[in-house]
């Protein structure tokens, strides 16, 4: 078990970061979907959560940042063609950036929106003054994000099962853990 990256796999902890967020963002945008489905007697709970959570998967994301960033990224198969290779780039940037930009749009309308995100007795606030056009526009940018994270993670995971059913290369299995596999 190796927590770096190396040419061939992802580390442990690049493995954690993926599959963490990916499992808090499948959960999310559930709970985003159906929120206003919920009781009226679970809904400040449902909200409650659903901001500290998205809180937590911005946080999960800027640490996910700074690990990728101190890592190598393990390559591509030398045959891969140079525009796979550029879609494999944008699909990630883009993966990252909405899983980023997401949360924060959540984060800044419901600031605006005077509804900041609470942690106990501590407000998660930001320096913006109640504003309804700009609720408006950040919860309409979260549901954007919303659906590009859908199509995002849909594409992300085709490509995966294309490389492992068709090709039957390596790219899937070097995100999964190495558990009871050989070296």
């Amino acid at each position: 078990m190796r927590f770096r990256n190396t040419m061939s796999q992802y580390g442990v902890v690049s493995q954690f970061f993926h599959w963490l967020v990916f499992f808090l963002v499948f959960f999310m945008i559930g709970l985003g979907y159906f929120l206003d489905d919920i009781p009226k007697t679970y809904q400040f709970l449902a909200y409650t959560t659903h901001k500290l959570t998205g809180l937590s998967i911005l946080a999960l994301m800027l640490l996910r940042v700074v690990w990728t960033l101190m890592n190598q990224r393990p390559e591509l198969a030398a045959d891969t063609p140079l525009w796979q290779r550029a879609a494999s780039r944008w699909v990630h940037f883009l993966l990252y950036a909405t899983v980023i930009l997401m949360p924060l749009a959540g984060w800044v309308g419901s600031v605006a929106a005077n509804k900041a995100p609470q942690l106990g007795n501590v407000t998660l606030t930001l320096p913006i003054a109640p504003d309804k056009n700009l609720v408006s526009a950040a919860f309409q940018m979260h549901g954007f994000f919303a659906v590009a994270i859908l199509v995002l993670v849909t594409i992300h995971v085709l490509a995966a099962l294309y490389h492992h059913y068709v090709k039957r290369d390596t790219i899937l299995r070097r995100m999964l853990p190495d558990i009871g596999r050989r070296q």
